[in-house]
């Protein structure tokens, strides 16, 4: 951060933005008699920060004030949130600040105080991360007595796995990543998902490579976008345009939308951009020759039961994508009205928005050529000047952290304006452009803002009153938090380190190699070799094993790791249940596990999760396997308490476990009180795990 010279009053002046209640503004004068209007940001290591209005922070050495403001500085109580990570960070926030009060004001309402430490960083752990903090790192954030340890948590959270395993789990819930589709299993997919989060690769290009990707799933997991619809062009476009874009146009693929410009023409114009596209019996899976042989080799294995397991195998090589020639795409025979006919080919159109309600919506923009139309069609749609690309993932970034969106559902943006705060939605869409996509840097904004870091909003919303956003909503944790935090409680922050690699090896195991060298004798070698070792992907080790060891080595063949001793490779089993996080388990996980009884998504709907609570979330917070794990001699929250010297010092440190904060007065009498008329450890650790407090994020 540079250290800036005064700037003339007129300059510092020249704003327009709205005053926040909080903000206590004061003319500054440093020792040359320059003047400097704005509030106090805060003091550290011999340097004071000062906000000006348009929100940009300037840090200055304190001996170049004048003695008055020296002493100013010295006895001040700093206003806001502290020292942010820069100025340019905190100018970017406090823009976004003033818009959210310039709603608030003009509804008449005021925002919420700012949270505090304890609420802060809980909160933030389980947005960024996903999961709470240990008892350490909470002390170690609400001990830290410097005034930039807020940005200082969300920069580390930002670049921890936990953030990467986080963002795996809502993007795997958009993209209705499975583990099994089309009756294969797609861990290419969600490998390649993983490492795009981990090198934190930019939306656009993400999604471009999502749209374009083309080759055999085993080799090329970003074709699993478009092999999950395998043979359903129309589905996978409405869901395309709808997630990607807020475009709702599902009624189009059978009629003109009823309420929005969308036309039944207008729809397949777009779907013929895929009309070249083959998804199903790729050319570049088996060639016909290939294919000819593979079904050789099959039948001479003899055993019926290894044919039909050779015949999957067959499948798994054969979904890939590949582009011909001709763009076979044609109206339904039902078309119905008098701009073409029935069964005719379709050209290829792009649609543009205008916001200019003088105009029409959407505008068809014929295409040049059919040539390469999966990449015009890729370039169009994560464009920066497309307005909805930038604006759809800005309002979902938006909605995870705050827990509602500008602009609801999230899915439908035909109408910006209709959001409750458009200036501040089309703002957004430019900071996501201004980024250039890059969701770690958006988000870093998002949570350095006023906004965020207020006192959530307890009080239940109206159905017919916009939400203006003086802070977060009080919310439940999905169904991913609440799982990877009650695994946090048993191992601590180690439960970061387990990563399945599934799809490199599942890829190796079963990739069949068609060269020239080929026959029907080699293949089936290689049918053979693959079948074998298909049986380490069956999904046992989600079971319930007899013993410790057992557990381990299952876990390690089903992740193909080999029988090296380390917490990266075999996470701790206890009762049954893997103890990694919820990105690294089963996508998605059995029906009675604790993931799917909490709302984790089916992943045949998109953005299906749920948080809605249920009498069976109930019974399994007071008798599932998950409290009994945390309640046991071994678990990481019961060992540390256990080592605290007095039955004060041990409820404290649950307290700090389970809510990251202390426990109030009455609280901590009734505890040791407990304590002392025989209640264990394990009874406290149930009732803290079964208080509202812990499934909410406050």
């Amino acid at each position: 951060m540079k250290t800036r010279l005064f700037l003339p009053l007129a300059f510092a002046l020249l704003v327009t933005g709205i005053k926040a209640d909080n903000e206590v503004y004061r003319t500054w004068t440093d020792t040359q008699g320059r003047k400097l209007e704005a509030t106090f940001r805060g003091i550290e290591n011999g340097q004071v920060f000062l906000q000006v209005r348009n929100g940009y922070v300037y840090r200055l050495p304190l001996d170049k004030l004048s003695a008055e403001d020296q002493q100013a500085a010295k006895t001040l109580k700093p206003e806001g949130l502290g020292i942010p990570a820069d100025p340019n960070l905190a100018q970017a926030a406090a823009r976004i600040d003033m818009l959210v009060d310039a709603g608030l004001k003009k509804a008449e309402q005021k925002s919420n105080p700012l949270a505090s430490d304890e609420q802060f960083v809980r909160r933030v752990f389980l947005d960024l991360a996903g999961r709470i903090p240990t008892r350490e790192e909470s002390l170690e954030f609400l001990n830290d007595t410097s005034l930039s340890k807020r940005a200082k948590v969300i920069d580390r959270l930002l670049n921890s796995e936990g953030y990467n395993s986080h963002l795996f789990n809502y993007l795997a819930d958009m993209l209705r990543m499975a583990d099994i589709s089309q009756k294969v299993r797609f861990y290419t997919y969600q490998d390649w998902l993983k490492s795009q989060i981990a090198d934190n690769i930019p939306w656009n290009k993400m999604v471009y490579s999502m749209m374009t990707a083309d080759g055999k799933l085993l080799e090329n997991g970003a074709t699993g976008y478009l092999l999950r619809d395998a043979g359903m062009r129309l589905d996978n476009l409405s869901l395309t345009l709808s997630t990607f874009l807020g475009a709702n146009v599902s009624c189009a693929q059978c009629h003109d939308h009823p309420f929005a410009d969308w036309t039944q023409r207008q729809f397949y114009e777009m779907a013929a951009f895929f009309g070249a596209t083959e998804t199903f019996g790729a050319k570049k899976g088996p060639k016909s020759e290939d294919a000819a042989m593979m079904r050789k080799a099959v039948a001479s294995l003899g055993d019926q039961r290894m044919q039909k397991q050779a015949k999957n195998l067959v499948q798994v090589n054969a979904m890939a994508i590949d582009d011909g020639e001709v763009n076979d795409m044609k109206l339904p025979d039902d078309y119905k009205y008098s701009d073409a006919k029935p069964g005719d080919h379709v050209a290829p159109k792009l649609v543009t928005w205008s916001d200019d309600k003088s105009k029409k919506a959407y505008q068809g923009v014929q295409t040049k050529s059919e040539e390469d139309l999966r990449s015009q069609f890729a370039k169009w749609m994560t464009s920066p000047d497309n307005p909805r690309f930038a604006m759809t993932i800005a309002n979902r970034m938006w909605k995870r952290i705050f827990g509602v969106g500008i602009k609801e559902p999230v899915s439908d943006l035909d109408d910006p304006n209709a959001s409750v705060n458009p200036p501040l939605l089309h703002h957004l869409a430019a900071e996501m452009v201004r980024v250039k996509f890059d969701l770690k840097q958006f988000m870093r904004l998002l949570c350095n803002t006023q906004t965020y870091q207020r006192e959530a909003t307890s009080h239940e919303l109206a159905d017919n009153i916009p939400y203006l956003f003086p802070g977060p909503i009080l919310r439940r944790m999905s169904a991913e938090q609440a799982w990877d935090s009650c695994a946090t409680l048993v191992v601590g922050a180690d439960v970061d380190k387990f990563k399945s690699h599934r799809g490199e090896q599942y890829s190796k195991a079963l990739h069949i190699e068609f060269g020239k060298d080929a026959s029907p004798e080699t293949i089936k070698t290689q049918i053979e070799t693959a079948l074998t070792n298909m049986r380490g992907f069956a999904g046992k080790a989600q079971g319930n094993p007899k013993n410790n060891a057992k557990k381990k080595r299952m876990m390690k063949q089903a992740a193909g790791q080999g029988d090296e001793e380390d917490l990266t490779i075999s996470p701790p089993v206890r009762d049954g249940l893997v103890l990694a996080r919820a990105s690294e388990l089963p996508q998605p996980e059995k029906d009675q596990h604790f993931l799917r009884m909490f709302g984790q998504s089916d992943r045949q709907i998109a953005d299906s999760e749920s948080e809605e609570g249920s009498i069976p979330q109930v019974l399994m917070l007071m008798n599932g396997e998950a409290q009994r794990v945390i309640g046991q001699n071994d678990s990481l929250v019961v060992k540390t308490a256990s080592t605290q010297k007095t039955p004060e010092q041990q409820v404290e440190s649950l307290y700090l476990s389970f809510f990251s904060r202390k426990p109030k007065a009455d609280e901590l009498a009734n505890s040791v009180a407990a304590l002392g008329n025989g209640l264990t450890m394990r009874d406290l650790t149930w009732v803290l795990f079964n208080a509202r407090e812990f499934v909410f994020v406050e």
